[in-house]
């Protein structure tokens, strides 16, 4: 079985897939995830027999708002060149552009580092430490036993050879590492091995998580686009997914959602890819409060037990019977509300989003997306449709999508080394040879179908290919090269 759960600012979402088709679980958060994975139990049996992955994003958002709350100390380790002294604290030692190490760090300055600042988690980033790790390591291993390691974060595993994004990426990877790996000991209380959900709508093995938790930004967007191209096969159009605080639109191009690359994460570029999305800050359970929707949420509608009057029971005061509408009508009777206006204004804001994107179809999600599926369809003038399971269309999309992984190698035959995300290894190739440049990004495809598993070729690409030939006094000694390869998002074979 496929088992999808996204945890979403008001409810944690869940979808099973198995041979009897799919099944789709809701519960509130204040249940969290013991609530939504003793209702899997209960419905389809053992989880360990399954492929579970959690999608995420909102506590590292929530994190991410209380950034200044969470210091980081920021070591540096660029060598000579440009100063990065406002970025962090620099350090002694230096990788070179071969990954060699041509200045060893000092355990000293690091320690006095480590005793004067004031922090509460580390980001160590070496200029060249994706073609060498080594002095990140150590200073890590100096740092580990004076800190938690869980709050420890290195640059290498951001990959990426821009430094100053790679080094902004670092830092939002400390503030976030412990709550990731406080969240997978909690989800690990109820499975083995699981995936974790990207934010480009590719999945990941939770160890790998844990040291680039960035890669989860922006998740649950991503997800809304891959489970409406398989539950509606529309290869492109704006998927307008109602939450209960948010309400967001993706699009879908080609079956996949639309990426954008180096993202901006506490005022400063990334490395960070994900789906592009944009959102409203209204929802089902956004407040009405003197006549006037509000933005956010206080709580849960009086439709479903909650002690705040919000849009979805003023949908209820229209007829349209959401939860015990009843008590939503009977809440309304001394307060005067024109529900008409409040919806309407809704509706506009949703199809004025619509309109700033070229699109000619609309996929609606969500839980309210069923219900406000004819009114935004007159509204914008445009075709909106509503998949079956459109409530859990985000589970449904972190269930069925697959591995993605992505590798950032250099193969240098002069030196016979070969580097894999940082970490160094003997070279394939022999020392001195001139593999041709095909041979090498096949190397790198084997490699990377390596660490991911039950993957061909055909599911791997290249997305950044560089070589040249070292020549000294007149002889060919070898051949450098630095390829990116990257088995792409989608959806998992089994399901197609």
């Amino acid at each position: 079985m496929f088992i999808g759960v996204d945890v979403g600012g008001t409810n944690t979402d869940a979808a099973v897939i198995g041979d009897d088709g799919i099944t789709t679980i809701k519960v509130p958060n204040e249940e969290g995830l013991a609530g939504i994975f003793r209702s899997i139990e209960v419905e389809k049996g053992r989880l360990e027999k399954s492929r579970v992955v959690v999608s995420t994003s909102l506590p590292l958002n929530l994190l991410l708002s209380r950034a200044s709350e969470f210091p980081t100390l920021t070591i540096l380790i660029p060598g000579p060149g440009l100063n990065y002294e406002k970025k962090g604290r620099i350090v002694k030692g230096f990788v070179n552009h071969r990954g060699d190490i041509v200045e060893e760090i000092d355990e000293e300055e690091i320690l006095e580092i480590l005793r004067r600042e004031k922090f509460q988690n580390i980001a160590i980033a070496s200029k060249f430490s994706v073609r060498n790790a080594g002095i990140e390591k150590r200073i890590f291993s100096i740092a580990s036993s004076y800190f938690d390691e869980n709050s420890i974060a290195l640059s290498h595993y951001a990959g990426g050879m821009n430094y100053l994004y790679r080094i902004n990426t670092t830092v939002v990877n400390a503030k976030i590492k412990k709550t990731v790996f406080d969240l997978t000991n909690t989800i690990k209380n109820f499975v083995g091995d699981f995936f974790y959900y990207k934010g480009d709508g590719g999945i990941i093995p939770y160890k790998i998580a844990l040291e680039n938790p960035s890669e989860l930004y922006n998740s649950s967007p991503a997800a809304v686009a891959i489970g409406a191209y398989f539950l509606t096969r529309e290869k492109n159009a704006l998927v307008i997914d109602i939450g209960g605080t948010t309400t967001d639109f993706v699009i879908v191009e080609d079956g996949l959602p639309k990426i954008i690359e180096n993202v901006n994460i506490l005022g400063e570029k990334t490395l960070v890819r994900c789906v592009d999305s944009f959102s409203i800050p209204f929802g089902g359970d956004s407040p009405v409060e003197n006549g006037k929707l509000y933005p956010g949420r206080k709580g849960k509608p009086i439709a479903f037990g909650g002690n705040h009057f919000t849009l979805t029971d003023v949908l209820n005061l229209e007829e349209f019977e959401i939860g015990d509408y009843k008590k939503s009508k009977e809440f309304a009777k001394e307060m005067k509300i024109d529900s008409g206006k409040i919806i309407e204004n809704f509706i506009t804001m949703i199809a004025e989003a619509i309109e700033s994107v070229n699109v000619e179809r609309v996929v609606a999600a969500g839980f309210l997306g069923k219900h406000l599926s004819d009114m935004i369809s007159k509204k914008a003038k445009i075709n909106v449709i509503v998949p079956e399971h459109s409530e859990a269309v985000n589970a449904v999309g972190v269930a069925v999508s697959r591995v993605s992984l992505t590798m950032y190698a250099r193969f240098d035959t002069e030196s016979g080394k070969a580097v894999f995300n940082g970490i160094v290894e003997e070279s394939p190739f022999g020392v001195g040879s001139l593999p041709s440049d095909e041979e090498i990004i096949e190397e790198a495809k084997r490699k990377v179908l390596s660490l991911a598993g039950g993957y061909t070729e055909e599911d791997v690409s290249a997305i950044y290919f560089n070589s040249y030939t070292v020549v000294r006094g007149g002889i060919k000694r070898g051949k450098i090269a630095d390829i990116i390869v990257q088995i792409r998002p989608g959806i998992s074979r089994e399901l197609l």
